[in-house]
C-alpha cells in the first residue's frame, strides 16, 4: 500500500523595502535618472563630473548593514569612490578622500601633569611620587 503524503504550506516572504526581507539591490533605469538629474552629474564623493553611463550608484548606509534601497539611501558615484567605500557609509567615503579617516579629533585642551625629576647626590634621575 502507498503512504500518505504530508504536504506541508508554502510560506512566503514578505517584501517591503528597507527590511531584512527586502531582495531589491539595484535601482531601476528611471531612478538611476532621477538620481543622477539629483547630483547633478556630479560623484556625491569626490565632486567629479561623470557621464550617466560611467554612474554607479552608492548606498549611504551599506546594504549589507540594513540600509535600503531607496532614494534616500542611495548616490551618485564615480567607480573609483564606489570601490573605496566598500561596505562603508558615504560619510566613511568622504573621510577617507578628505584624509581624516581613522585619525583622532583633539577632544580637550588640558594638559597632563607632568612628574617633577630630582636629582640625587648620583646624578641619577628619581621621580618625585609626593610632588614635592
Amino acid at each position: 500500500m502507498f503512504k500518505p503524503i504530508k504536504i506541508r504550506p508554502i510560506k512566503f516572504k514578505p517584501i517591503s523595502f528597507g527590511s531584512q526581507w527586502s531582495s531589491k539591490r539595484t535601482l531601476g533605469k528611471i531612478d538611476r535618472e532621477i538620481l543622477y538629474q539629483k547630483a547633478k552629474g556630479h560623484c556625491e564623493g569626490c565632486g567629479k563630473k561623470i557621464d550617466y553611463a560611467d554612474m554607479q550608484v552608492g548606498h549611504k548606509k551599506a546594504y549589507s548593514k540594513g540600509g535600503a534601497t531607496t532614494h534616500a539611501n542611495s548616490s551618485c558615484l564615480c567607480y573609483t569612490c564606489n570601490k573605496h567605500q566598500g561596505t562603508g557609509s558615504l560619510e566613511t567615503l568622504k573621510k577617507k578622500l578628505a584624509g581624516t579617516y581613522g585619525k583622532r579629533t583633539k577632544k580637550s585642551s588640558r594638559k597632563k601633569a607632568s612628574k617633577q625629576k630630582t636629582q640625587n647626590s648620583f646624578g641619577l634621575n628619581f621621580s618625585n611620587p609626593l610632588g614635592v
